[in-house]
């Protein structure tokens, strides 16, 4: 696995360095759902051919109704509303429209903050896309994971994971070829009551033959129970919005 587990890993690519510092605390895994409320701020970091595109969002998550609530800031300011059923709602307030939109593929339990939230990082999503479970390995301190892709996904043929103590640190993902399509690493965990959630993930994609995205998602002011901040749940859509195609 190149000895993703030995040694810190660096990347650089055009000047912009990206470290990588995998310190993972020693915990028990968590068996309940969490029913609460939790708000986090998120910054956005997507960098491709030397060019850096930011963008800062908050999120509410309601336990209650699983409905996730995002507010993005920058660069272009809109509402991000979606549920259980996948019935996602996106408000611009500058020009005051509305759109609706239903996949059950792309509900709110596909999300990143849905699966850390609820404890369901035994598989990060990939049950749900259809990917089976093939093999699992032990190295040290680190118990492997590997998942076979879906007949007809021809990106990826299988995708590996790894955790650390019960603990999501690093996936990978790999073509019909062998040749590692996506690397996503998790890291500088929050230590919460009821779940952990990493605060820092940096995702690798190689789009061609010598080029490669790098995406950095930093989350902060993690906030759960009484003390989230649930102004984004109490945000309601203009009665006289217009509805437009998603």
């Amino acid at each position: 696995m190149n000895s993703v587990f030995g040694k810190r890993n660096y990347f650089k690519k055009a000047g912009f360095l990206l470290l990588v510092v995998l310190s993972m605390p020693a915990i028990n895994v968590f068996a309940q759902t969490y029913t609460g409320q939790v708000s986090v701020d998120a910054l956005y970091q997507n960098y491709q051919k030397g060019s850096l595109f930011t963008a800062e969002a908050s999120s509410f998550y309601d336990g209650q109704t699983g409905k996730i609530i995002t507010h993005y800031l920058s660069p272009t300011e809109f509402y991000k509303t979606i549920n259980a059923k996948g019935e996602t709602t996106i408000y611009l307030p500058d020009k005051n429209t509305v759109s609706f939109m239903q996949n059950s593929h792309y509900s709110s339990k596909t999300e990143l903050l849905y699966f850390f939230v609820n404890n369901l990082t035994q598989d990060m999503g990939l049950r749900h896309e259809g990917f089976t479970q093939i093999n699992t390995r032990r190295e040290n301190n680190y118990i492997i994971t590997t998942w076979q892709a879906p007949p007809g996904m021809q990106a990826i043929s299988t995708v590996e994971l790894v955790a650390e103590n019960f603990t999501p640190i690093y996936a990978q993902y790999f073509d019909n070829k062998g040749a590692v399509k996506r690397k996503i690493y998790y890291y500088d965990y929050y230590i919460g009551p009821q779940f952990l959630l990493p605060k820092k993930i940096t995702e690798i994609s190689y789009t061609a033959e010598n080029d490669s995205t790098i995406r950095r998602t930093t989350f902060s002011n993690i906030k759960t129970g009484f003390e989230a901040d649930d102004k984004l749940f109490d945000f309601k859509i203009p009665d006289d919005a217009q509805k437009v195609d998603f």
